[in-house]
């Protein structure tokens, strides 16, 4: 989508739960030219109301089920939802679209008919 985003102005910001280290690996192994910027924290995802606690996963120590040590305890992590925002130059929310499915993203036509009907559409430069 680079070039139909670019004929709008729009530029596109990726924001991840993951730590500096795993978002420089993800940018270069799939060879992205966006913005990547890690939210380890979740302190902007918080902010934006797109927390999801049903995340599955395991942390390390002890942890017993019948007398029977494990190494790794089940647990639930909080992650991001994924969500595509388009906010405009002033930093107004102008469209929002959340994903049901932890695994799904933002459809192409949709992003791009948010994005005409919200700036019109675009000027010739």
């Amino acid at each position: 989508m680079q070039d139909e985003l670019s004929r709008y102005g729009i530029s596109v910001i990726a924001l991840s739960k993951d730590t500096p280290k795993e978002v420089g690996i993800h940018k270069s192994r799939d060879h992205l030219s966006i913005d990547l910027l890690s939210d380890a924290k979740l302190k902007v995802i918080r902010q934006y109301g797109v927390e999801h606690h049903k995340g599955f996963g395991f942390e390390t120590g002890s942890f017993k089920i019948f007398d029977v040590p494990l190494a790794l305890k089940p647990s639930f992590k909080a992650m991001a939802i994924p969500t595509t925002l388009l906010i405009d130059e002033d930093g107004m929310i102008r469209w929002i679209d959340q994903a049901d499915d932890y695994r799904l993203r933002s459809n192409n036509d949709r992003v791009m008919a948010a994005i005409r009907e919200v700036f019109g559409e675009p000027t010739l430069a």
